[in-house]
């Protein structure tokens, strides 16, 4: 089964009846496309009808646009309606969009509603989200009348709305702050929606006093955004249930939106909302052109794409070349290094054996030598003469000093001739005289 075939049956699921109390038309808004998702738009952008839902969603506008509306609500008292939205950006100020919007309702027995609603939208960055923050401001001037009294009162409504990367959005809206109305119209929203390709699924939880409600919604686009198909629960009014089915013509600069109901209990019950709405957008490219200014965005997003590839693929055989002439130097590295670990094994092993010597030489000690002191000196000595000494070259000889030769000539007179000793005469040799 197709997706687009589950999509009315889940809808169909989530929206089964509840009981509730009937409502008035305090509680319900115009817009067939908002009305066609049973009203949980409050996330929804790029719509002037956001000017009713969520004034943070105006900013999504980027274009000056006008819209029409009327519309038909059955119930035990048939209600019509007619409403008008005009956008504008404001000049000279980027994100920043006004909205003007007008919503009038008539029911049977005389009851009337009469809103002017005049708001602003604008956009900001969360600094350590890095995501966009929509925020918006409407003052409003609302009129309810009946045949026995009516009320004239002014208030504002406020809406916040932020987005994530992933399609995921949601939103606060504080509206209908209204003073003058005779009773609080004071009603919080919150909405959340997730896009996921063509499909975008919505589910709006809405309080005001003791009446609180889920709306859910979904919206399919068809043929490259030519055709919405929306469905959603539909607001009871008065009591009657039913499933709200829609459909989107995006013909630009035109576009054109269809609301219409199944009532659950059956055709014959007097319950349902029909709507029609029609809008210009001032220029903006027609269908065509947007069409092909798609496709050619496209093409420069698939020539970006294959420009990145080429890169990366460059970029990678890069690093593979890069890679292999790193593993060449980390394998010489390597046997470097094991030329370096072999060396370092027999240094090592050299250690060892030192290491094994010293301890052998801890182990075993050298006997220790004892200091034999020399023999002294024998004197007298006895010397014989050769020819050409002195007795000065003889007492350097033996002395050290060879002025002390008048000890060995006191001593060796007899052989002493002419001051010198006579050859071949052997020579008594005193001792040195004592040292002092």
């Amino acid at each position: 089964m197709k997706k687009s075939a589950l999509l009315p049956l889940l809808l169909v699921a989530l929206a089964a009846p509840q009981a509730r109390s009937a409502v008035d038309l305090t509680f319900v808004r115009p817009g067939a496309r908002a009305n066609a998702m049973g009203s949980a738009f409050t996330t929804v952008g790029g719509d002037a009808y956001a000017v009713f839902y969520n004034p943070a969603n105006l900013t999504s506008l980027t274009e000056q646009e006008v819209r029409f509306e009327t519309g038909r609500r059955l119930a035990a008292a048939q209600a019509g309606e007619a409403s008008l939205a005009y956008i504008r950006p404001v000049p000279d100020t980027d994100g920043k969009v006004a909205g003007l919007g007008y919503y009038a309702a008539r029911q049977g027995g005389g009851l009337s509603k009469d809103t002017l609603t005049m708001g602003t939208g604008n956009r900001t960055v969360i600094k350590y989200l890095q995501q966009p923050l929509f925020y918006g401001f409407n003052f409003k001037l609302m009129s309810l009348r009946s045949p026995e009294k009516s009320h004239l009162g002014i208030g504002f409504d406020a809406g916040l709305k932020v987005e994530s990367d992933g399609g995921l959005a949601t939103a606060l809206v504080l509206s209908d702050m209204m003073l003058g109305i005779g009773r609080s119209l004071a009603t919080v929203t919150l909405g959340n929606s997730y896009r996921i390709k063509n499909y975008r699924l919505l589910a709006d939880l809405k309080a005001r006093g003791s009446y609180s409600e889920f709306f859910l919604g979904a919206e399919h686009e068809l043929f490259n955004g030519l055709v919405q198909a929306r469905a959603g629960k539909g607001m009871a009014l008065d009591g009657g249930r039913y499933l709200a089915l829609g459909l989107g013509v995006n013909t630009l600069p035109w576009t054109i939106d269809l609301a219409w109901s199944i009532p659950w209990a059956g055709y014959n019950e007097n319950s349902g909302y029909y709507g029609f709405n029609v809008g210009y957008r001032f220029g903006s490219k027609t269908y065509s052109e947007k069409l092909v200014g798609d496709a050619a965005r496209q093409a420069d997003t698939l020539k970006t794409q294959i420009d990145d590839l080429r890169e990366q693929r460059a970029a990678l055989e890069s690093s593979v070349a890069t890679y292999r002439v790193n593993k060449g130097m980390l394998e010489t590295d390597l046997t470097v290094m094991q030329g370096r670990l072999r060396g370092l094994e027999s240094d090592l092993k050299d250690l060892q054996l030192q290491v094994l010597e010293a301890q052998y030489k801890k182990e075993t000690p050298k006997p220790v030598k004892r200091y034999v002191p020399p023999p002294p000196e024998r004197w007298p000595r006895l010397h014989k003469a050769a020819a050409g000494e002195t007795l000065r070259s003889i007492a350097g000889k033996y002395y050290g000093n060879p002025n002390l030769w008048e000890r060995i000539y006191e001593a060796n007179e007899k052989y002493i001739s002419k001051g010198l000793p006579v050859e071949g005469a052997v020579l008594t040799i005193p001792p040195p005289p004592a040292s002092k």
